[in-house]
């Protein structure tokens, strides 16, 4: 049986996230050992959209786990990871971070401190710097805290000023980078010797801000950033920036957890190696960069976009043209085979057609309907959370992501990890249509609840239940289409307008309903029970025998007289009843006619009621 380990991350960069799980496969693929990897995504801009993705931080079971991985890639997603390391650690079993320290926890990272001071080195050293300016991400951000610091120090060494009118902090994005040069400018402070930047996006936006002045680099300012992520390389000019080696980090972090699940040795604090990667934005590798090959790369990119996109579009008409849940696992099987994909499963709560459906502590239901191209199953959540049909795919690694919409949780989706679906951004764009594709079936099924509640209200009697007129009229033609032998039974309550007239129109209501309840409980569901109006009421059906009809007569003087002393009723509650049958009623005529002939019988014996009263 393959042993378990938890990842949880929250992605702002999907290579990012790649080429961790990769290194992690890669420790552990000659070990009977599994990844899931929980994993939320991050927008500063929809963020409140992906907040209900980090639910799925609450899925995994410790106790299906021999170890967590916690990775701290996403600046809004800290808080939730914090809490859910906590309640691992209770139980016992060994946790590590990555990229984030948390109390007394074993802390696996880049060296942001001396990689940011040797590119910052690179720029006073090698390209004779001396004013530089320093784009941050949050300033409480531990990363940014670091490659702060390393930047002050490195100046400091130097004996370069602190100029604190030239060092800003924002939030990791190009537009941030963008801003900063506004801001810059403002002062009249943004063409230093070079620009620092916290991570590639904001270097990325400052340059596009300075192009838009007429500015270019590095014949104006140079640049650097940080993390060496494809935009910044793609760029021109290229960035300068520090290769984290994610997969490296990856593969260092699972060898500790390992190391920590087999021998109980700890190792506190590790950090993996950086390099400075000096490109084009700080003046090194002009000469080096091959134009005809970035074209042609640009170019294979842009069609591969162009058709992946199509694979999207295709997909999404799939999931958002679905139905209902019965037809979902036709379009799990268009999608994969569109997009080209392992297959997925679908996994919802039990309640997720339940209208006050909300979020709580508990998104998930423990069980739940597993949905797949191939199969549908229940699944115990606090034993597994692969469907079974998944045991014949034999991967290493899953993903697990929540799938939501507003304020509900409807369930999550597990897929094989695939690296180029998730790195390009395919497993997100998947998620989310997956989302809606939800979100319209409960729609659907809502608006579909709603007609029938509207139908119910126009066909039926709002006192008694049974149907009114109108739905004597829709349904009474599916008894004669066949041309079977019907009956006609007609009943009206004896004295209705002296219960009323004495003792008021509740007891009058409530003698109504006495009647109704009588007629439901002695005959079949298919007869039509109708409140023609007032005191009088019908039922049709096929008919049996008179003897059968005589019985059903009588259950119904029982329940009345029942009825009246087991509620101290002031009377005793009667009605006058009588029937008549037919065969090869092939219209309403015939049903008409009938309905005259009992209507009849029971006006005489209203008569006979009447005097005997």
């Amino acid at each position: 049986m393959p042993r378990y380990i938890q990842m949880l991350s929250s992605t702002w960069d999907h290579g990012y996230l790649t080429a961790l799980v990769n290194g992690i496969r890669k420790r552990i693929e000659n070990e009977d050992i599994c990844l899931h990897v929980f994993n939320a995504y991050d927008d500063i801009v929809e963020k409140n959209y992906y907040t209900l993705d980090r639910k799925v931080f609450s899925l995994p079971d410790a106790d299906n786990y021999i170890g967590m991985i916690a990775v701290f890639n996403s600046v809004d997603a800290t808080r939730a990871i914090s809490k859910y390391v906590s309640g691992f650690k209770n139980s016992g079993k060994p946790v590590l971070t990555i990229d984030q320290h948390v109390e007394d926890t074993p802390f696996f990272g880049i060296d942001n401190y001396q990689s940011m001071y040797e590119i910052v080195e690179h720029m006073i050293s090698y390209h004779k710097c001396r004013t530089l300016n320093y784009i941050g991400g949050p300033a409480t951000n531990e990363e940014n805290q670091l490659r702060y610091k390393a930047y002050i120090d490195c100046l400091t060494k130097h004996d370069l000023p602190i100029d604190y009118n030239r060092i800003r902090h924002y939030r990791f994005l190009i537009e941030d980078g963008e801003q900063a040069y506004k801001d810059f400018k403002a002062a009249g402070l943004h063409l230093p010797d070079a620009v620092i930047c916290a991570n590639d996006h904001m270097a990325y936006g400052y340059c596009l801000a300075a192009r838009r002045d007429g500015y270019e680099c590095p014949e104006d300012y140079r640049m650097t950033g940080f993390d060496n992520v494809s935009l910044g390389q793609s760029f021109i000019p290229s960035i300068s920036s520090i290769n984290r080696s994610w997969d490296k980090l990856g593969y260092d972090a699972a060898d500790g957890l390992l190391d920590m699940v087999g021998s109980g040795r700890i190792v506190y604090e590790h950090f993996t190696t950086g390099r400075v990667v000096a490109n084009e934005s700080c003046g090194c590798g002009m000469s080096t960069r091959n134009l005809r090959k970035d074209y042609l790369d640009l170019l294979m990119n842009s069609r591969k976009t162009h058709t992946d996109s199509h694979k999207f579009d295709t997909a999404r008409k799939i999931l958002l043209s679905t139905p209902d849940l019965k037809a979902f696992r036709q379009a799990i099987y268009r999608t994969t085979h569109t997009l080209e994909i392992p297959a997925y499963a679908l996994c919802l709560n039990e309640d997720f057609f339940s209208s006050d459906m909300e979020d709580g502590d508990k998104p998930f239901s423990t069980k739940m309907k597993a949905y797949m191209e191939d199969s549908k199953e229940e699944l115990d959540t606090t034993v597994s959370l692969l469907p079974s049909s998944f045991n014949a795919y034999e991967k290493k690694v899953y993903i697990f992501a929540a799938v939501h919409f507003a304020t509900q949780t409807f369930g999550y989706c597990v897929m094989p990890f695939d690296p180029e679906f998730v790195k390009t951004g395919g497993h997100r764009n998947l998620m989310d249509n997956i989302s809606l594709s939800l979100v319209n079936i409960k729609q659907r099924v809502a608006l579909d609840d709603m007609n029938e509640r509207l139908r119910d209200l126009y066909v039926r009697d709002a006192l008694t239940g049974l149907y009114n007129r109108f739905g004597y009229t829709e349904f009474l033609p599916t008894l004669y289409k066949d041309g079977r032998e019907i009956f006609v039974m007609c009943m009206d309550l004896d004295n209705l307008k002296h219960i009323n007239d004495t003792y008021g129109h509740s007891f009058g209501d409530k003698a109504i309903q006495a009647l109704a309840e009588a007629i439901k409980l002695n005959f079949d569901e298919a007869d039509i029970k109708v409140r023609m109006g007032g005191d009088e009421f019908t039922v049709i059906g096929n008919y049996v025998s008179d003897a059968l009809l005589k019985e059903q007569e009588e259950r119904i003087h029982e329940h009345l007289l029942k009825f009246s002393k087991e509620n101290d009723f002031p009377v005793t509650v009667e009605a006058s009843i009588a029937y008549a049958s037919g065969s090869e009623i092939k219209d309403n005529t015939g049903v008409e006619e009938l309905t005259h002939i009992a209507d009849q019988k029971m006006y005489e014996i209203k008569k006979e009621h009447h005097l005997r009263s």
